[in-house]
Order: C-alpha cells, then structure tokens, then sequence
C-alpha cells in the first residue's frame, strides 16, 4: 500500500500501488514508474553465467580480501591495479578476462578438461583450498560443480591472459602446463606483499 502526503496534489508518495505502479523517493526527487514483478530466472543458461561469475568474484575476494592484512593489498592486487587500464578498476580488469573466455559453457569444458588431464592437478587443488576456494555445488544457483582448483586456475588463465609483469616467464606457457613451483608462486601472490 502507498503512503501519501497531499493526495490531490501529489507533494510526496512512496510504494506500491496494486500491480500497477511504485512511487519512491530518487536523488531528493519523488518519482513513480510501472511496477515490475521481479524474476529470478532458474534456466540452464543463468545458471551457467552465475557460475562463472561467481568464480570470478572467489578470485576478486581473495586477492583483495580483508583476510590477507595486507594493507596496500597483495602482490596479485598490485599487478592489477598497474594493469587496469584507466577506465577500468582492477576488480573489474580481472573478471573480464576470466569471463570473457570462459564464460561460455563450451570454453569452461574445454578449459576444464585441459585443467584435470595435467599431471599437476593435484598441486592445483592443494593450493586451492588452502587460498580458501571452495567447491560450487549443482543446485538452484549453479549449473554443474566447480571445484577450487578450477576456479584458481580460472584467475591464473586472467593472468596468462594480462600478461601480467611478474609471469613474463610463465605467461608464455598456458597455466595446465605450469609447474608446481609455478603454481605455488602464483598461489603465493594472492597473499604476499610485492
């Protein structure tokens, strides 16, 4: 139900009016638009997009992440913030180069299997979870599983992808042939200062 003040000349309303329309206050202005049912679609395509976005967001949190104590951020956070270009902001910087790619449920596939067959995927995991990734569990949010290793490399396939200063060396080869004194390295970046 809305709440009015001045009905008839309309000094100031706010909520709902049947299904029809919401009146609210906007940057000190009260403004009414048509009221929209809310959806929360649960396709398989969302549930892809979320999935992936959601393992981006793991990667953003943890290079930035309170749990680091690191004042000026981590090593990962400064090559970011150099590398964002000035229309970007780091967080943004890296997400669109780990969705751009592996967004699409095909290229996760194929990123993924390319991931499991390394000999190194144990390394993966251990550094994984030990960054603090966990699973993404098939449900109502996500589409399929999407394990802590995958998403750790989903931030290393970004920075092979930026090129970033620090993996000059690295960055030729593509992180399912990195080794383990590579991913361990990279690993560590999340959390040390540069």
């Amino acid at each position: 139900m809305a709440k009015v003040t001045g009905p008839l000349f309309s000094l100031s309303a706010s909520g709902k009016i049947g299904d029809c329309m919401v009146h609210f206050g906007w940057k000190g202005r009260n403004v009414v638009r048509q009221w929209l049912k809310p959806t929360n679609p649960r396709d398989q395509q969302q549930k892809e997009v979320r999935q992936a976005l959601a393992a981006a967001g793991k990667n953003v949190k943890l290079v930035k992440g309170p749990q680091t104590g690191l004042l000026s951020g981590s090593k990962m956070y400064q090559m970011l913030v150099a590398d964002a270009p000035a229309t970007q902001i780091w967080n943004a910087h890296l997400s669109k180069n780990i969705l751009e790619d592996l967004a699409a449920p095909a290229a996760l596939t194929a990123f993924s299997a390319a991931m499991f067959a390394t000999d190194t995927i144990d390394k993966w995991r251990e550094m994984a979870t030990s960054l603090g990734f966990t699973t993404l569990a098939v449900g109502d949010t996500f589409a399929t599983e999407l394990s802590p290793e995958l998403q750790l490399a989903m931030g290393a396939y970004a920075a092979y992808k930026l090129e970033l200063s620090s993996y000059t060396d690295v960055m030729n080869t593509y992180p399912s042939n990195w080794t383990t004194d590579e991913i361990e390295n990279f690993a560590c970046d999340y959390t040390t200062v540069m």
